[in-house]
C-alpha cells in the first residue's frame, strides 16, 4: 500500500460547496428583491390619496420587472447548479483515482490535492519509476486529441485548453521541487486520467500529457519506459519537497492518511518551502 498525504477532492468538494452557496445567495437577493417590490406594490394599492393611475403604472412596472428577475434568476441558478454538479462529479472521480492509487506499492507516495500558485493538482506521485502529476477527469464518452494537442469529447474540441493548463501547473510544481532539492535530475511525466470516458487518445497526440483510463493508471505508473528511475535517496528527497510544497496550503492534510510513513518531515525543507514557494 502506497503512503498517501492529503484527502482526494477535497479542492472540489469546496469549490462545489461554493456553488451552492451562490445558488443560495442569489436566490435570498431574488426573494428579498421580489418582497420589497411587492411591498412597494401594496403600498400604493391601499394608501390613500394615491390616484388609481400611478397605482396601476406601479403595479404594471412590478410584474414586468418581477418576470425579468426571475429569468435572471433562474439562468444564474442554472449556471451554480451546472458548475456545483461538475465539480461534485470530479471530487468523486478524484476519490476513484485516489483509491486506485494507494493500491500502489509502500515504495510510492501519493500526495492528494497539491495547491502551486497556478492552480490545484488532483495528485502527485513519486516513486521508484518517477514522479508523476496527475488529473482526473470524470468525464463521459469518448475522449480523443485534436490537431492542436487538446481534448475533445464526443467529436467536439473542448472550449478550454485543459492539456495546456494541466501541464503548466505540473511544470510549475517540478520548478518548486527543484528549488527545494537544489537538483534537476529527474522529470515530472503529466498524466490524465479518465475514470469513466473511452480514451483514443494515442501518447504524443495531446503533447506531454498522456491520457489514461483509471483501469490502466498503475500499470502505467509502474512501468519505468515512461519515467527516469529514482534512486530510493532520489525518492525521499522528493518526497519531502513535495511535502513542503503541499504544507503552503492551509487546508491540506499533513498526516499520511493510509500506509507508514517512510520520510519523515524535514524541518528545513519546510522552512526552504517557505521562503520559495
Amino acid at each position: 500500500m502506497a503512503i498517501v498525504f492529503g484527502a482526494a477532492g477535497e479542492h472540489a468538494a469546496r469549490k462545489s460547496v461554493g456553488a451552492f452557496k451562490k445558488i443560495f445567495l442569489t436566490l435570498t437577493a431574488g426573494i428579498a428583491t421580489l418582497t420589497l417590490g411587492l411591498g412597494s406594490v401594496w403600498t400604493l394599492l391601499f394608501t390613500e390619496n394615491v390616484h388609481w393611475l400611478t397605482a396601476l403604472v406601479g403595479t404594471a412596472v412590478f410584474v414586468a420587472g418581477a418576470g425579468w428577475l426571475t429569468r435572471v434568476l433562474e439562468r444564474r441558478v442554472d449556471k451554480y447548479e451546472t458548475e456545483r454538479m461538475s465539480w461534485r462529479m470530479g471530487a468523486l472521480g478524484e476519490a476513484e483515482v485516489a483509491a486506485e492509487l494507494e493500491r500502489l506499492s509502500d515504495q510510492f507516495t501519493v500526495f492528494n490535492n497539491v495547491n502551486t500558485k497556478r492552480g490545484n493538482l488532483d495528485h502527485v506521485v513519486v516513486g521508484p519509476t518517477g514522479l508523476f502529476a496527475i488529473e482526473t477527469k470524470n468525464w463521459t464518452g469518448l475522449i480523443a486529441a485534436t490537431d492542436e494537442g487538446e481534448l475533445s469529447k464526443n467529436g467536439r474540441a473542448s472550449t478550454a485548453a485543459h492539456v495546456r493548463k494541466f501541464i503548466s501547473r505540473a511544470m510549475l510544481m517540478r520548478e518548486q521541487v527543484i528549488a527545494l532539492t537544489h537538483s534537476e535530475e529527474f522529470y515530472v511525466r503529466a498524466v490524465m486520467v479518465f475514470p469513466k470516458a473511452h480514451v483514443e487518445a494515442p501518447y504524443g497526440k495531446t503533447g506531454k500529457a498522456h491520457c489514461v483510463r483509471l483501469n490502466r493508471l498503475r500499470d502505467y505508473i509502474e512501468d519505468p519506459k515512461f519515467s527516469a528511475k529514482l534512486t530510493t535517496g532520489q525518492t525521499d528527497q522528493i518526497a519531502r519537497a513535495l511535502q513542503g510544497v503541499a504544507r503552503m496550503d492551509v487546508d491540506f492534510a499533513e498526516a499520511p492518511t493510509a500506509g507508514v510513513t517512510r520520510t519523515p518531515s524535514d524541518p528545513v525543507m519546510t522552512a526552504a518551502a517557505a521562503q520559495t514557494v
